[in-house]
């Protein structure tokens, strides 16, 4: 047992177990085979062995310069933050809109869940294309479908041409919260993927906390008014299309046809006890295999790279591509996720959207500028948590591997879980008492600021863990667990805002709290036994791994 990880008992190495520290001793001090072939980092992580082992090819993307991988980095996040603030884009002005066009605020508001539910199912299809022609052409069409629909959105007369500009925004969204994930997985090693994913968390949070803070002061202008909130995003959206245009190459690359795998056959060796005639078996431990070395083509032009499409074609069919997400229901890594992910994710959503109606009532009694207001707490709480939680996600990885012989387990990211109970179920149950003993309003505004930290410290554990032990299939696992996700979302948004008018502050906060914590819960079964269900997925290829 690997500090509290069960070891298996079929495989002698597990997928996703690997070699990350190189330590020339084990901790008897006796020597063991140091990783003296393998390829490390620079400068401070020089002792931290890639994982997963680059190619000699100097079009992988893994090769490629850090500044070119930063640039795409920050294109997608800056995407990614319009994309969350798309949603919520109009909350404050829902009754403005309805007033406008003679038809129910609630009316205009299930406008938000049609694009929810539209996101989510686009996925299904979006995922697979992109396995099966690459991410470029998939990033590209949904920044070219944002920016139109944006204008469609700006100009629309009525609530059905509105809806429908809404639900095409939910198609070009899909892509950046599925594929965002799949690319940090082909561009960055295992020890830098916790950071970008916090800062891909945070662009999305962001998003979702900005768009109420200045939207609210902008539907209320009489000289703009909620159609200029379309007309500034789209501007934003024209600036994110020419970036992804000019700084989003395709990374989608064939490892497997260069023979690198991350982990390959382990070795044990037997070896005396220093001081005593003793005898121990050191632990397997899994080393990296190094990718073979051969001629390869130079790498590509800036303008070769401009092309919509790069050429590559996966040799699986569509039709296979495309239902290769739906056995991983089967995986006990996709449940945690969806259980301690997306339900947690649902919630703050809808949080987002009730909060109009929580703070708008008695006895705040907030207009749509000062509702906006509110999301200052999450946003500033947000952006803390990011710059906390992708380090300290990645610190928890190579802490474990030093006091493991130098060995990663994906399941290490999940000690930062702890952080994320603590904030959500204080959040919510203290939002719950104070509100409705009417204790000052930055009494709760302080504790969805808790529940937005929390959120982003779990998000960052639980995308890295199944980016680590699903790289392959990323996705495809995370088109599975948002397409859930958002089915879920769509039911909370059509009774979300009466359930608290009906069950009250109290009552309604108090149950949230109760599901964070069993939600959250999972985690310390998904730790334990988290390499033996790894290792049930890889002894069932057939089922997880058809090409």
């Amino acid at each position: 047992m690997a500090l509290g990880v069960l070891e298996d008992r079929h495989l002698e190495h597990v997928p996703g177990t690997a070699r990350l520290e190189e330590l020339k001793h084990n901790k008897y001090g006796v020597p063991i085979a140091a990783a003296t072939n393998l390829k490390k980092g620079t400068g401070r992580d020089s002792h931290v062995i890639l994982v997963p082992q680059p190619s000699d090819d100097p079009r992988d993307p893994l090769n490629w310069p850090t500044w070119k991988k930063e640039i795409l980095f920050w294109s997608i996040c800056y995407m990614a933050g319009l994309v969350g603030a798309c949603g919520p884009l109009l909350a404050p002005g829902y009754a403005t809109i309805a007033l406008e066009w003679g038809v129910s605020t609630n009316d205009v508001a299930a406008s938000n869940g049609d694009l929810v539910i539209a996101l989510g199912c686009i996925m299904m299809v979006m995922a697979p294309f992109a396995v099966k022609f690459g991410r470029r052409p998939v990033f590209l069409l949904s920044a070219l479908l944002l920016f139109t629909c944006s204008i469609w959105s700006a100009v629309s007369n009525s609530l059905q041409s509105f809806v429908a500009s809404r639900v095409f925004q939910g198609f070009g969204m899909a892509s950046f919260e599925a594929l965002v994930t799949a690319t940090i997985g082909d561009i960055y090693f295992v020890h830098q993927r916790g950071f970008r994913v916090a800062v891909w968390g945070l662009a999305i949070l962001g998003g979702i906390n900005v768009a109420p803070i200045v939207n609210g002061y902008m539907i209320e202008s009489k000289s703009l008014g909620w159609r200029w909130c379309f007309w500034i995003i789209t501007i934003f959206f024209g600036i994110a299309l020419a970036a992804v245009i000019l700084f989003v190459p395709e990374t989608n690359y064939d490892r497997r046809a260069e023979g690198a795998t991350e982990t390959a056959t382990p070795a044990s060796e037997k070896v005396e006890n220093v001081g005593d005639t003793e005898k121990e078996y050191v632990e397997h431990i899994p080393s990296v295999e190094q990718a073979p070395k051969g001629n390869h083509l130079p790498p590509k032009t800036f303008v070769q790279e401009l092309a919509p499409w790069s050429g590559y074609v996966s040799k699986v069919s569509f039709l296979q591509v495309f239902f290769r997400p739906f056995p991983f229901l089967l995986s006990p890594i996709i449940w945690f996720a969806i259980f301690s992910y997306g339900l947690t994710t649902c919630w703050l959503v809808v949080l987002s959207v009730i909060s109009s109606v929580v703070f708008s009532a008695p006895p705040y009694n907030f207009d749509a500028s000062q509702t906006g207001l509110v999301s200052i707490g999450p946003l500033v709480a947000g952006i803390i948590t990011a710059f906390l939680a992708g380090p300290l996600c990645d610190y928890s990885a190579t802490w474990f591997a030093k006091r493991n012989n130098g060995i990663y387990e994906p399941e290490s990211r999940l000690y930062i879980m702890f952080f994320m109970l603590i904030l959500e179920v204080v959040g919510f149950a203290g939002w719950a008492a104070m509100q409705s003993a009417g204790v000052h309003w930055i009494g709760p505004v302080i504790m969805y600021s808790l529940i937005n930290a929390g959120q982003g410290i779990g998000s960052t554990a639980i995308v890295t863990y199944v980016i680590d032990v699903h790289t392959k299939h990323s996705p495809e696992c995370f088109a599975l667990i948002n397409f859930i996700k958002n089915v879920i979302l769509y039911g909370f948004t059509q009774f979300s805002v009466a359930w608290v008018t009906k069950m009250g502050i109290l009552h309604t906060f108090g149950i949230l709290a109760g599901l964070a914590a069993f939600c959250i819960l999972t985690t310390i079964p998904m730790y334990v036994y988290g390499k033996r269900a790894r290792s049930w997925v890889a002894r069932h290829p057939q089922i997880f791994d058809r090409q």
